[in-house]
């Protein structure tokens, strides 16, 4: 390109007359000022080969970030999906116990009680994957992702599960805590053999399902009743946060493979 530019000046300069081109000195100006000239316009190109180049490696490093972080939110997609099934299955069981208390058909109903004891005793924590994320944000790559509407989804999200994981944690520490409280109004033996394989079970008594007889007016009910409300009262909202976490997570997945496509 600059030699093109460069025989061009010169058939320029030998084609021009002499009485207008003037002395030696003249044609020499015009030649310095056409090497100026030509040293411009190579440093320029220079620069937009290398601007050129600097973009494209920010373009590969953005694809490479933004499928780790598709696969990221995937395992989280995942987990999440298994979590709120967790915690739908514990509230429903906690529900249907305290409705024993008064309805005959679930208290007789031994195999029922024992299942819902089993399923009201265990809930599931989230634990997000956000190693990309992690390495985004420590190397500073976050400005690598070049959509800006892109890049503040991901920051939401990501700000979100740090407000889940939060949330998550100040619950669970009271569920747990009540949830042991309770272990004794039940016969955890027999509960938890069904959970057991079979080279572990070793059933001391059956299944006693006498304490959902008790009068409701009874202080071991209230206590019952108490306790499990309280679970209840907290597993609800940590149930409604996992369920939108795992919506915005779907979402933006969608969102980042359209992106990708659209590359």
């Amino acid at each position: 390109m600059i030699k093109f530019f460069r025989k061009i000046r010169q058939r320029l300069l030998s084609d021009l007359p002499a009485g207008k081109a003037g002395n030696k000195f003249s044609k020499y100006l015009i030649y310095a000022i056409g090497e100026i000239v030509l040293v411009v316009i190579g440093i320029l190109i220079a620069l937009q080969i290398n601007n050129w180049s600097e973009n494209e490696k920010i373009k590969k490093e953005e694809k490479i970030l933004i499928t780790g972080l598709i696969q990221n939110i995937e395992e989280d997609i995942k987990s999440l999906t298994f979590v709120t099934k967790i915690d739908s299955t514990f509230i429903d069981a906690n529900r249907i116990l305290l409705s024993a208390l008064k309805n005959d058909s679930i208290r007789r109903n031994k195999p029922l009680l024992k299942q819902k004891i089993y399923e009201g005793s265990f809930s599931a924590s989230f634990v997000p994957n956000q190693i990309i994320f992690n390495q985004i944000q420590f190397s500073g790559k976050l400005n690598y992702i070049l959509n800006d509407s892109i890049k503040n989804k991901i920051q939401s999200y990501y700000d979100n599960v740090s407000n889940v994981m939060d949330f998550q944690e100040t619950n669970l520490k009271v569920i747990y805590s009540a949830g042991i409280d309770l272990i004794p109004f039940f016969n955890i033996n027999s509960v938890l053999q069904d959970g057991l394989p079979d080279f572990a079970k070793m059933e001391v008594d059956a299944f006693d399902n006498s304490f959902f007889y008790e009068s409701t007016q009874s202080d071991s009910v209230k206590e019952f009743a108490n306790k499990s409300t309280l679970k209840q009262a907290l597993m609800a909202p940590l149930y409604s946060t996992h369920s939108e976490l795992l919506q915005e997570g779907i979402a933006l997945r969608k969102r980042l493979i359209q992106y990708l496509d659209e590359k």
